[in-house]
């Protein structure tokens, strides 16, 4: 395709937009729209949208003078679908896609100063404001956040790239989450440019022109194939020093599809967990929410104790059932958000925040994300010596706080029999007597799974 071709669309419909024939709202519907093909005289106009197509086919005759103006000789419009586009010419509806989604802006909303530090997030915070500084960039490379759903961690991706944009405006920051990444890998590998060349080659040349990586939610990059892609592409952005920052809802060590070299990869930088709030922070979070409008909503002290205490495990519920009460709010006009009116409101929603169980699992997952483990490792009969002594500590914890029986505690740790977890709980014990690192160890796991 003659790139070229992108400007003459362009520059016709700046000419149609300065004459005022459509309004505003209009021309952001007939922008929706591309020039990829002008041969024998006819120009191939995609649309993305029946909109746009219904606009340009209804003032056909507009758009065809004015593109042949600026082309230089008569020319006649076709309007075709975007997914006809994509079957004539699969690499170029691809190379669209990819500039469309890696030059995805950043929410205004979601910066460092909109962002609600506490005790669960103020570590993540930390970093990512010290990756935004020239002083400390690269340092923590890969850096990780990790933490369920609802935290916040897409709100600090976009509070990096606001904070890049004001301050290191040079700074080419590349922002997707995985899910997509996915698809243009999968797409590409189906697509072969007409002159042979790899289209998958092509992405990730792509992918390579940033300073900053940012991709959110890595526990999807399912796919084997893709992972091999990413895995080439973080390689080489480590080697020249661009920083990589990843989002996941979990520790890359409990992502099952992840491969091992991955996991190995992103264990070698920082990796950083936010956790729940705690209700301290989540009623900071919903005054930080209604800051500047306390004069037109007015709601009692206690009913932000109550959602606070309920809701402070999912940051997306707590903020909207937050909006469900101002919008009953306007609907109804009482002089207040009052206890009384929150709980007709709310009174058939599920309450979020329930206290944990502790069982063997919990007690697992705090040993594997310590190491930087997998269940498989902990399980597994392999005798290297971090994973010996992780799984050592592991049945000494199971027996300490659950009290487990060593029979119990064999079936947890891979169907071992109970002589065997006798003699590695004993050795565990030992060791913490007698070796400082093994009981400095053991107690770090122990604060992190009281939380």
């Amino acid at each position: 395709m003659d790139s070229s071709y992108s400007q003459y669309w362009t520059q016709t419909l700046d000419l149609i937009e300065k004459s005022g024939f459509f309004d505003a709202g209009a021309m952001t519907w007939i922008k929706k729209s591309s020039l990829f093909k002008i041969e024998g005289g006819n120009a191939y106009i995609s649309c993305r949208t029946v909109i746009a197509t219904n606009l340009i086919k209804g003032n056909l005759q507009l758009f065809q003078d004015t593109l042949s103006e600026i082309w230089g000789s008569s020319l006649k419009i076709l309007l075709i679908s975007q997914k006809e586009m994509e079957e004539m010419m699969p690499e170029e509806a691809l190379k669209q896609k990819t500039n469309r989604l890696i030059g995805r802006g950043f929410d205004p909303a979601y910066t460092f100063d909109s962002f609600v530090k506490g005790p669960s997030n103020q570590e993540a915070l930390a970093a990512c404001q010290a990756v935004c500084t020239p002083k400390t960039y690269g340092m923590f490379n890969p850096l990780l956040l990790y933490g369920n759903s609802g935290l916040g961690k897409t709100h600090i991706l976009n509070a990096i790239g606001n904070e890049l944009a004001r301050t290191r405006p040079q700074s080419k920051v590349i922002y997707l989450y995985a899910g997509d990444l996915v698809s243009l890998l999968l797409e590409a590998m189906r697509t072969k440019n007409n002159d042979s060349s790899n289209s998958v080659d092509a992405i990730k040349d792509c992918l390579l022109d940033c300073d900053y990586f940012l991709i959110d939610d890595i526990q999807n990059l399912r796919s084997a194939s893709c992972q091999e892609v990413f895995f080439t592409v973080f390689n080489e952005l480590i080697h020249q020093k661009k920083q990589i920052i990843l989002t996941s809802d979990t520790h890359p060590s409990e992502i099952p599809t992840l491969t091992r070299r991955l996991i190995s990869r992103f264990s070698s930088g920082l990796i950083v967990n936010i956790s729940k709030p705690g209700a301290e922070t989540a009623k900071r979070i919903l005054l930080k929410k209604i800051e500047g409008h306390e004069d037109v909503i007015d709601i009692e002290e206690d009913v932000l104790d109550f959602l606070a205490r309920s809701y402070s495990d999912d940051v997306r519920a707590l903020e909207g059932v937050l909006n469900r009460l101002i919008f009953n709010a306007t609907l109804f006009n009482p002089p207040c958000i009052s206890m009384k009116f929150a709980m007709g409101v709310l009174k058939d929603e599920p309450m979020l925040a329930e206290p944990e169980e502790l069982d063997a699992k919990s007690i697992k997952k705090a040993v594997i994300r310590f190491y930087g483990l997998s269940y498989q490792d902990l399980e597994g009969k392999s005798r290297q010596k971090k994973i010996t002594q992780a799984r050592q500590i592991c049945i000494y914890l199971m027996r300490d706080m659950l009290k487990m029986s060593y029979a119990e505690i064999g079936v947890q740790m891979g169907g071992r029999d109970h002589t065997t977890i006798s003699s590695n709980c004993s050795r565990c014990r030992k060791m913490i007597q007698n070796d400082s690192a093994w009981k400095d160890a053991v107690e770090t796991i122990k604060r992190k799974i009281n939380g």
